[in-house]
């Protein structure tokens, strides 16, 4: 009546699931193999130090859970900048600046060490230009007429002079060592170099004395030519 069929052997089965499997590896053959980035970002999951302690009781490692770590961040972040441009000066410039250094300048006076002066006159004379421009940098040769020689202590001497007549007195301050001053008379002319440390005083580095013919000689000339440069220079200031 009804035909019996053949059992089923579990050899059968064994490869139907055989070749499900190899059919299933087939279609997998052409898939890349998941990297650790991927593998992470999909379980989410990582390394995490555990907490482990030594129980005092029965002297066994105890778990206490995980350690939890903050998020680590470098102190300096490194910012790149780049290097600024430097704009090239054209060569009308660069030719410009030569010629004003080869040039002479228009100021003499305003030049660094170039401001030092070298003035001459009688006593009335250095007096009164020095109170008219008391900030000039100056080596002053003073002639006038000794009046009088006052020692101090550690070779230190005062010598005032003035004009042969009348006229303001100049102190002049001289640090005699070698004994010059002791044959020196009061009543002639002497010539005094030094610059200004006061509003009559004389700093002194150089005495000499003068005949009355040296004397005699007109400074007026001279003086007359040094207060209209100071004037002229003073002007254009």
């Amino acid at each position: 009546m009804f035909a019996k069929g053949k059992p089923r052997t579990p050899l059968a089965n064994s490869q139907a699931k055989f070749k499900g499997q190899l059919a299933n590896n087939t279609s997998q053959l052409n898939l890349s193999f998941p990297t650790a980035a991927q593998l992470l970002r999909k379980n989410n999951s990582q390394l995490r130090q555990t907490k482990l302690s030594i129980s005092r009781k029965d002297n066994k490692l105890r778990y206490d859970g995980f350690v939890e770590e903050s998020e680590m961040r470098p102190k300096k972040e490194f910012v790149y900048v780049p290097t600024p441009r430097i704009q090239e000066k054209s060569s009308c410039e660069v030719s410009a600046k030569k010629d004003e250094k080869v040039g002479l300048p228009s100021s003499p006076m305003s030049r660094p060490g170039r401001n030092l002066i070298n003035l001459i006159g009688h006593v009335d004379f250095c007096l009164k230009t020095h109170k008219m421009y008391p900030d000039i940098n100056a080596i002053w040769n003073v002639y006038g007429k000794l009046l009088r020689i006052i020692e101090g202590k550690r070779g230190e001497h005062t010598l005032l002079l003035r004009n042969e007549d009348s006229g303001p007195i100049l102190q002049g301050i001289y640090y005699d060592f070698k004994g010059v001053l002791k044959t020196w008379i009061p009543g002639g002319y002497v010539h005094l170099v030094g610059h200004f440390i006061g509003e009559n005083r004389l700093q002194t580095f150089n005495i000499a004395q003068v005949s009355g013919k040296d004397w005699q000689q007109q400074c007026m000339r001279i003086e007359n030519v040094t207060t209209y440069i100071l004037m002229q220079n003073n002007a254009h200031k």
